[in-house]
């Protein structure tokens, strides 16, 4: 199976995303491809599973930024399904965003009139922490190796 994905890099010091504007594609397995289908349905399940996969972490590291090992990045689209709206809503954005969030989040309005700008920034805090879960931090980890010796 074909899975085609975009990236955004994170900027940590500006706590900014900026898409990557390239679309990679790598082929996996018949048992990824299963999963792949099990989860493509709920979003954020198939997200956790593709950041914690060592094929698409190595994949990424490998082809994708095999010189910058600092990369801090999130995926912005995995074929047809979007995450977008995770690095780019703005209290501006579209109602099907709000209503995604305001049900993700459980924020309930407490009247029609209540206003768009007030469930927007509920929708930024909430955001603030998420953001931070999807980020996929590339750092190498290197190990130190101690001198246990007796002296």
């Amino acid at each position: 199976m074909q899975l085609k994905f975009e990236l955004a890099k994170y900027d940590e010091a500006e706590d900014k995303f900026e898409l990557d504007e390239t679309m990679y594609e790598m082929e996996i397995g018949d048992e990824d491809a299963q999963t792949y289908e099990l989860l493509k349905s709920s979003d954020l399940n198939l997200y956790n599973w593709l950041k914690a996969s060592d094929f698409f972490l190595n994949y990424i590291k490998e082809e994708v930024y095999p010189d910058d090992d600092n990369q801090k990045i999130a995926i912005c689209d995995i074929n047809d399904i979007s995450f977008r709206r995770f690095y780019f809503f703005k209290v501006t954005s579209g109602e099907s965003h709000y209503e995604y969030f305001k049900k993700l989040f459980s924020i309930y309005e407490e009247s029609e009139w209540q206003d768009r700008e007030d469930v927007g920034k509920e929708i930024l805090e909430h955001l603030m922490v998420k953001r931070q879960e999807l980020i996929i931090d590339l750092k190498v980890d290197e190990t130190v190796e101690s001198d246990d010796r007796e002296v």
